[in-house]
């Protein structure tokens, strides 16, 4: 991230708490106890299941009453309750799709309640965890010096449309719209998720277990946001999941218009906000008619697109985001 090779938006305002002269900053990293690793993941599939992982949860436990608060980028801890001194802000997607969770599990009302705040990704996230403990809405960045908005170094050889990501994914809708479109689609995703036949006019790139980048590196990524037309962002219509978000504002930053399904509980719209057209789960026709209008339609798609990276410049910079972080953490000191 530091060299400009992974975006910037992924320190989750670790940075700014790091260089924040306020307080003094020291980074938790996982314990060094040797222990077998079939125990090692018995651990963490029964007792530190949605949690960072034994190791984590060890070491961030063995910090307490030599720090002040522990800013959890990887969501609430299961040792919370056991902590004497250290307070703990963590962030949260949404709320726990289990009611009934072991006093183990992280998301446990017993563990939540022992949290000091929850930064939380989504109005529904707050709406939540605001029953536990203060919180704060606070939307996501998007780091606009890599993705600049500016025109491709080359230009394709011919139109596509740009797909991306795989979590909450519906490829096989997206795929089954391409026989009725008239432009390339690229997608960007798990080989798990490639439906077995293929249109002729698809272009399948497989992603690994790791992030996409693993598949292609983050600078090539931008330079195919620059030349695409527009980018596809094909849900499973989760009404509570986030999935999309990076993918949405990225492509908002490349002046790219955005066509999404209808899912989530994100508080923009592309249609609603000017920048793009939402679709309804599972609508193969939807698709079909959202890239071909786009693709008749240039002025319409450049229009979109101007509307993503004004919106992106207003509401999504990296500034914007590290300060809502850190007016909440010294909240927090403050009252404590």
């Amino acid at each position: 991230m530091e060299k400009g090779l992974y975006p910037k938006h992924h320190f989750w305002g670790c940075d700014a708490i790091k260089n924040e002269s306020l307080w003094k900053t020291s980074v938790i990293t996982k314990s060094n106890i040797t222990i077998p690793r079939v125990i090692n993941r018995l651990l963490n599939r029964l007792i530190f299941r949605n949690s960072p992982g034994f190791h984590y949860e060890f070491a961030a436990w063995k910090s307490d009453q030599n720090i002040d608060l522990i800013y959890s980028v990887c969501g609430p801890l299961s040792l919370v309750r056991f902590y004497k001194t250290t307070k703990v802000v963590s962030w949260v997607f949404r709320p726990p799709s289990e009611t009934k969770l072991l006093i183990t599990d992280p998301y446990n009302f017993r563990n939540l309640s022992a949290h000091k705040g929850f930064l939380c990704l989504t109005r529904k996230a707050h709406d939540h965890f605001s029953q536990f403990a203060p919180s704060k809405f606070i939307p996501w960045c998007v780091d606009q010096e890599m993705f600049d908005g500016k025109p491709p170094l080359q230009n394709p050889e011919k139109p596509f449309f740009l797909a991306s990501g795989k979590t909450g994914r519906d490829y096989e809708t997206l795929v089954k719209a391409a026989s009725d479109i008239n432009a390339e689609i690229r997608i960007i995703g798990p080989s798990l998720q490639r439906p077995r036949d293929l249109p002729p006019n698809v272009n399948w790139i497989d992603t690994s277990s790791d992030p996409p980048d693993q598949a292609i590196d983050y600078l090539t990524l931008r330079e195919w946001y620059a030349q695409c037309t527009a980018v596809c962002i094909p849900l499973n219509g989760d009404a509570n999941d986030t999935c999309g978000y990076t993918n949405m504002l990225e492509a908002m930053a490349m002046r790219k218009p955005v066509m999404m399904t209808q899912s989530g509980c994100l508080h923009i719209n592309p249609e609603k906000d000017g920048f793009g057209f939402q679709i309804k789960p599972k609508d193969i026709r939807g698709w079909v008619d959202a890239i071909n209008h786009l693709h008749k339609d240039h002025k319409k798609a450049l229009a979109m697109g101007y509307r993503g990276r004004e919106i992106v410049e207003r509401d999504f910079t990296i500034e914007r985001f590290n300060k809502d972080i850190l007016v909440f953490i010294e909240t927090i000191l403050n009252k404590s």
